[in-house]
Parts: structure tokens; C-alpha cells; sequence
């Protein structure tokens, strides 16, 4: 084996690579350590034959062995991969390869984050250590992974710690801040909306820059606030994405619309709860329907449960290049490309801004303008975007009159009947209930929530609240304010048929302020739970609104905070008066636009020939107010 060799590395040292290939692979051994010097070497000719992906395999090979070498080979191992789009390959040997290389941040950034897009938290746990806590993406990634396995005590003790080390640091401020809101941390929320009474003051801009639009949108409903430029909003004017990409001309008239969904959310998500009926409902004779699915692969399992319709419009793009994917949209001659993530967790927005589609519509993924991306709408209504907000929007408005909202209705879960003991709850009290994620909850929402129940003192307050910290300081606040711990029954999650089952148990809803219950909100109605709301200033406070209108209950929609505590003491003293709404509520599930998904589809599918008719003739974007069908007489379905 020496001599072959010897002779193979003189072969391949004069350039003769054939057979110095030939006579290396006769010295491998499988399973043999001794043959790490002959996949070196095969891994070497393939390099200077061009041949990427022999390379790897031999180097990943050869660093599968114990050796003072094996860390750079696996290296080398996992960047030709990279470099090749192998992505399961990386994710099959790069943990090994980081943890070889524990001085690597890079390497141990590259490997974890992969981990964590594919759903495998748990197999980067080991790499943590080895990231840079001064590089703002490794934090982020930390950060999201805490937050993501549910360990909100150890995050905020993570972030504490952080902080100590570098106190003025922008990124860990904003992150702490917005973490706190998760925690239900009401101290630190109070401070920061202090401090941002003046935005314009240097601390202020500072912190702005680096905070995320959604976060921003937690605690501000002032439009004009929202639309000022952020930590991720800033990178679509910079660089190879600072032009506007030239658009292709829209498909001839007569001919079908084709439209691409691009999400990850195409799952058991709660998008999905929303949209996939009418995805799946769209006229096949009008429109041809792609989605553009960046959804990780654990969780395409569920898909296998679509409609065979809509499981064969699936284009998988996760392991694709953001070029690719531009090219494949162009190539499939995409007419209106329209994005469900927003600013929210896991968006491909490059795609967005760099394709050359005719029409970019942004929708559902996240209430507000998608600031700084190149895109012509907004699907919308007039209550979440009255007249008013067009000047802090970049997008045209796109109005759906009945509702922004999509619901699926024939597939979602009817409540089953549940108790009130199985729960917690006590028989006989008034039970209100908030069913919102608790980085919605506000130290507003929970004034109003204190001075409903100190009002109505022999009511209780179920609410949705997993991590103990969060328990613990919700449970203080709301105790602080004179609300008995006796009087707080905290709710986990379950699975959604049993949610919407155990919803029914409660009295009436109680909304979070400025960000309202968007699923959430329509999950209460559908169980024909009454929820109250009050009048917001944007999108995302004023979706409860036009989801109480849509279902025929514009009474539960208080006009400031004292009418909001008002009607909510008077609805618990009038049990006539709450029953007449839970039995509207009842009578409109399938009556009402709310859960219309066929005539919301007809109405989003009219708004897509608007923007096509003003393509084809040439016209730029311009608001679109789509006309709503005539009402309803009868029922949209039987069940």
C-alpha cells in the first residue's frame, strides 16, 4: 500500500492525474484508518480535475477517521458541499466537522444555522460555545434558538449577561426589549416606551434602527413610527439590492393568471389554518396557482393530507439558491408573485425584491407595510387601512371590502363539548379570557384587563401563558392591580381541535392592544366565543375590528379604552345580552363573510384581475378597491 502510494503522489505531483487516481484508490482499505492519506490525496485530484463532489466525499471520508487532520478535512468537506447546495450532506457530517473545529465561529454559524432551518435544534446545541458573541447574526441565532425550544429563563439570563459585558450595545438592547415582551416583563416595556415618548432623540433612532418591524408593531400603532426604516428594512437599499429590478410584461389577456405563493408556512401553520382553503379554491380555468414552498422538511409530512390539487401545485424551493429561485419564478412565467411571510421569521424577502414578476403583492404574513421591499400591494381592507394610511404605506392598497382576513371553514374543527372542571374553571363565575401569545400582552392591555376585573369581582381571567417566567410576572402585574392570584387560571396550548373545543367555555374575550388577535380573534368566533375589542390607529390594531364586522358583530368593537371596560362590566351583568351575541355568532359561522372562504376567494381573485388589467395596459400600480358581491341569503355550507 506504501508503495502505491509513494507512486500515486509522484503521479499526481507530475500532473498525471488518471493514474495517480487510480493507483490512490487501490490503497483505500474501507474501514482501514491507514487509508486517510489516500482520500486526501483522492480528494486532492479531484480538486484539480474540477470535480467538486468526488472531492468531498473523498475529504468527508477521510475525516470520518480520528486523526490530527481530520478537522480540516471535514472542513474542507462541508464548503465544498456548501458550495455545491448540498444541503443534507452538511447537515449529515457538519456537526462533527464544527465540533472539530471549535475555534471556528464561522464554521459553527454555518452548521447550526442550517440545524435550525431544518426543524434540528436539539444537534446544535454543542455548537453554541463555539459562536461569536460579538457577530449580531450569531446572537440572533442563539437568541431564536432559545426562544424557539421554550427556555425563556435561561435566554433572559443569557441576555442579561450579555448585557453586562457590552451595556450600550444597540442590537442586545433591542433584543432584550422584545424578549421581554414574551417574558411579560412589564418594567422593561414600560422603560422603552418611555423612552420612545421622543423618538427622535439619539438613544431613541439608535435603538429604532436595529428593532425589527415586527417588534416595532407590538407596541406602536403610530403608522407614520412604523414606516421609518429598520435593522432589516435597511438592507433592501443597499447594494446589489438597492435598484428596483425591471419588471417583464404581464401574460396577454385570454390567457390564465399565473400566481406564486412563496412561503415556509406551508404546514400545520396557523396561515394555513386561514388560507389553504383558498388556496385550493382558486378557478383552475381563470388562474394557475404555484407554491413556492421554502417550508422545512419535517414538516412537509402534512402536506400529504391536501387536496391533490393543491399538494401537485408545490414547487419545493428550500434548498435553492435566492437566485434560483428569481429564475425559477421567471422561467415558470410567474404573472403576480405574492409573499405570505412579511417581516416575520424565515421570509426569503430577497426573492421578492429581486424578481422581475410582473405584479408583487405582499399578504396575510404581516400586518403593516413590508417597508423597504420592491413590491406594488398590500391585499387589505378599509377598516385595517382606512383613507388614512395610504402615506405611510409603500405598497398600493389592494381593499377586500368584507374582509382582509381569509378563513377555511369546511375543513376547520367544529368545538366539541368540553367542561369547564376539565380546565380548571370555576362552574358558576364569569370567565373572561385572553387566548393571545404573550408578546402581545402590553403594560396597556393589562391595565385594561385589571380595571375590567376589578370591576366584575367575582369573575375570573383564563389566559393563555406557557413559560413559567412569563406566569410569574403576568401573575405579579395582574396582582399588583388588585386582581386575586385565585382569580387567574393560566392555559397551555393544545392541540386545535381541543382549543377550539375548550374556547366555548369562556364568557367573553378580552383583546390585546395595539397588536390585536388576528387567528387568534377569528379561532374565539369560530368557537362562538364573543371577543371585545376597541377602535386602533393600524393594521395590527385594527384587525379585531374588521373580523367582528365581518361576522356580524360590530357591537363588540368599543370606541376608546373607558368604553372598552364599560361594555365589557355591562356584557358580564347582562347575561340576555351576551347570549343574543353567542347565538348571532352561532347563526352566522356559515352565513357571514368571516368564514366565507368561496366568496373571499371570487373577491381576492377579482382583485388580481384589477392589477392585471392595469399591467397589460400598461398602468402602474394605483389602489384598488374591489367591489364585494352581493350579499349572502342563505348559508355557504351545511355542516
Amino acid at each position: 500500500m506504501k508503495g502505491s502510494l509513494e507512486k500515486a503522489v509522484r503521479d499526481y505531483q507530475a500532473g498525471r492525474y488518471d493514474a495517480a487516481l487510480s493507483l490512490a484508490k487501490s490503497a483505500v482499505i474501507p474501514g482501514n484508518p491507514a487509508s486517510v492519506g489516500p482520500l486526501a490525496l483522492i480528494g486532492n485530484i479531484h480538486l484539480k480535475t474540477g470535480d467538486q463532489l468526488a472531492a468531498a466525499h473523498a475529504f468527508a471520508q477521510a475525516g470520518g477517521f480520528a486523526g490530527d487532520k481530520a478537522a480540516s478535512f471535514m472542513k474542507i468537506a462541508v464548503r465544498l458541499y456548501l458550495a455545491l447546495g448540498l444541503t443534507e450532506a452538511v447537515l449529515k457530517i457538519g456537526p462533527r466537522a464544527a465540533q472539530l473545529n471549535p475555534t471556528d465561529a464561522d464554521l459553527a454559524f454555518t452548521v447550526a444555522n442550517l440545524l435550525f432551518s431544518n426543524g434540528r435544534r436539539g444537534d446544535l446545541e454543542p455548537l453554541l460555545a463555539s459562536l461569536d458573541r460579538a457577530n449580531p447574526q450569531h446572537m440572533a441565532l442563539m437568541i431564536n434558538h432559545y426562544r424557539l425550544s421554550g427556555r425563556f429563563d435561561e435566554l433572559y439570563a443569557f441576555l442579561t449577561s450579555a448585557l453586562a459585558a457590552a451595556p450600550d450595545d444597540a442590537f442586545l438592547l433591542s433584543t432584550r426589549y422584545t424578549v421581554a415582551r414574551e417574558v411579560c416583563d412589564f418594567e422593561a416595556m414600560r422603560a422603552y416606551e418611555t423612552l420612545m415618548a421622543d423618538p427622535d432623540r439619539p438613544d431613541a433612532e439608535r435603538l429604532l434602527q436595529r428593532e425589527a418591524p415586527l417588534a416595532r408593531i407590538l407596541w406602536s400603532e403610530n403608522e407614520a413610527l412604523n414606516s421609518r426604516p429598520s435593522n432589516e428594512t435597511r438592507k433592501f437599499s443597499a447594494g446589489r439590492l438597492g435598484q428596483p429590478v425591471p419588471r417583464r410584461p404581464f401574460s396577454a389577456p385570454g390567457t390564465k393568471i399565473r400566481v406564486a405563493y412563496l412561503s415556509n408556512d406551508f404546514f400545520g401553520h396557523a396561515t394555513m389554518t386561514l388560507f389553504r382553503e383558498v388556496m385550493a379554491a382558486h378557478d383552475p380555468e381563470k388562474f394557475e396557482i404555484v407554491l413556492l414552498c421554502h417550508t422545512e422538511r419535517h414538516a412537509a409530512t402534512q402536506q400529504a393530507n391536501w387536496p391533490e390539487a393543491l399538494r401537485r401545485s408545490i414547487v419545493p424551493v428550500f434548498d435553492l439558491s435566492d437566485a434560483q429561485v428569481v429564475e425559477m419564478i421567471r422561467d415558470l412565467g410567474i404573472d403576480i408573485l405574492v409573499d405570505l411571510k412579511g417581516h416575520t421569521m424565515g421570509a426569503r424577502l430577497e426573492i421578492v425584491h429581486l424578481s422581475d414578476a410582473p405584479v408583487k403583492v405582499t399578504y396575510l404574513g404581516f400586518p403593516g407595510s413590508v417597508t423597504g421591499v420592491d413590491l406594488d400591494y398590500v391585499i387589505a381592507d378599509p377598516v385595517v387601512t382606512p383613507d388614512s394610511s395610504r402615506p405611510f404605506y409603500s405598497e398600493k392598497l389592494c381593499r377586500l371590502q368584507e374582509t382582509y382576513q381569509a378563513n377555511t371553514a369546511l375543513a376547520r374543527p367544529l368545538p366539541q363539548p368540553s367542561t369547564r372542571a376539565a380546565h380548571g374553571l370555576p362552574q358558576d363565575a364569569f370567565v373572561f379570557a385572553s387566548f393571545n401569545a404573550t408578546y402581545k400582552i402590553t403594560p396597556g392591555a393589562v391595565d385594561l384587563w385589571a380595571e375590567v376585573l376589578n370591576a366584575v369581582p367575582d369573575s375570573v381571567f383564563w389566559i393563555l401563558c406557557g413559560a413559567d417566567i412569563a406566569r410569574r410576572n403576568l401573575g405579579a402585574a395582574l396582582t399588583e392591580k388588585g386582581v386575586s392570584p385565585t382569580r387567574i387560571v393560566f392555559a397551555g396550548n393544545r392541540p386545535y381541535a381541543e382549543h377550539v373545543s375548550r374556547l366555548p367555555l369562556a364568557d367573553l374575550g378580552l383583546d390585546t392592544f395595539p397588536y390585536n388577535g388576528h387567528t387568534t380573534t377569528s379561532d374565539m368566533l369560530w368557537a362562538g366565543l364573543p371577543v371585545l375589542t376597541k377602535k386602533g390607529t393600524a393594521f395590527a390594531a385594527r384587525v379585531s375590528e374588521s373580523l367582528l364586522k365581518a361576522a356580524g358583530v360590530p357591537e363588540l368593537v368599543a370606541d376608546n379604552p373607558a368604553d372598552f371596560v364599560d361594555r365589557a362590566v355591562r356584557l358580564a351583568a347582562d347575561p340576555a345580552a351576551l347570549r343574543g351575541i353567542r347565538q348571532r355568532l352561532e347563526s352566522n359561522r356559515f352565513l357571514a363573510p368571516l368564514f366565507d372562504s368561496e366568496r373571499f376567494t371570487r373577491h381576492l381573485e377579482r382583485g388580481y384581475e384589477m392589477m392585471a388589467e392595469r399591467a397589460r395596459a400598461g398602468q402602474p400600480p394605483d389602489h384598488i378597491d374591489v367591489p364585494a358581491l352581493p350579499a349572502r341569503s342563505t348559508p355557504f355550507t351545511s355542516r
